[in-house]
């Protein structure tokens, strides 16, 4: 959320105030931004040395606007999901898409179970619900079957940060979410059987590319192609690219939402759609 905003009378421009404080400048009690804050991952206020928040006049200022949008009967989870309303002179700052479309377009599995953490997911990440979006991925370790954890819950997430991020609302929260969705990859990966001569699957990008890329790793292996991550190219041998980044070379290149010469991350669950490579000799 970024507006040009003075600061409230209460506070000064590099003046921080506690939650009991920022409470009693914008109207809301504590309890609601503490909700807000769990619940949307809005606002963000740093916290201090002693673990208490600590809000600028910058967001004390966003506060009081959106308590008098609230009051008026605007919803605060759409306003949060749209970006926060500006008034009607306020034209200097351009509209950001809204929502994640491409993310909630992803395919559908015919597995009912499958489909409920898929939609739990989405929907978590689309209300901006970075906890709840977390909480439905370890629900899926021990609700659904190693196989069915990429199509429910990892790639939904991976999509949902990555779009977020496109759309120019990344999410607070978008270490942790990469994490995890890094860490079940790692695990599931383990319990399977590698090969030193698999594929390469190689990360071309930061570190949403190399999340995307142990994920793609993980996938292939479950479609019964041998791949391992590699976080650098390789010397030898046969290698696919993952991410934006620089992918001559490559025998394949994929994206978390494909492109023109491109596979998106999700097609790969579809063992259809495999690039020639993966019937490749390694």
């Amino acid at each position: 959320m970024t507006i040009t905003a003075t600061s409230p009378a209460t506070a000064g421009a590099n003046q921080a105030l506690n939650i009991n404080e920022a409470s009693k400048a914008c109207g809301l009690s504590p309890s609601v931004l503490r909700i807000w804050e769990l619940r949307y991952g809005w606002p963000n206020p740093r916290r201090r040395a002693n673990g208490y928040r600590a809000y600028t006049a910058h967001q004390v200022q966003e506060l009081k606007r959106v308590a008098q949008l609230v009051k008026t009967g605007t919803s605060i989870s759409q306003m949060i999901i749209d970006g926060l309303p500006r008034f009607p002179a306020d034209n200097s700052i351009p509209q950001l898409p809204r929502g994640l479309p491409r993310t909630k377009a992803l395919p559908r599995s015919r597995d009912a179970r499958i489909c409920e953490t898929q939609d739990a997911v989405i929907e978590a990440l689309d209300t901006r619900n970075a906890p709840a979006a977390q909480e439905r991925l370890q629900r899926a370790v021990w609700s659904l079957r190693p196989a069915d954890e990429p199509a429910a819950a990892l790639v939904p997430m991976l999509c949902g940060v990555a779009e977020a991020r496109a759309n120019g609302r990344p999410f607070a929260e978008e270490p942790a979410l990469l994490t995890a969705v890094r860490t079940r990859a790692q695990q599931i990966l383990r319990m399977m059987k590698q090969s030193p001569s698999a594929l390469q699957v190689v990360a071309v990008g930061d570190e949403l590319s190399h999340v995307a890329a142990q994920l793609a790793a993980l996938i292939l292996n479950q479609r019964c192609v041998l791949a391992s991550y590699a976080p650098v190219k390789p010397a030898s041998g046969a290698w696919i690219a993952v991410g934006e980044g620089d992918a001559s070379g490559a025998a394949g290149h994929i994206t978390v939402f494909g492109g023109e010469g491109q596979m998106a991350i999700a097609d790969l669950l579809d063992a259809t759609k495999l690039l020639p490579w993966s019937k490749a000799k390694h």
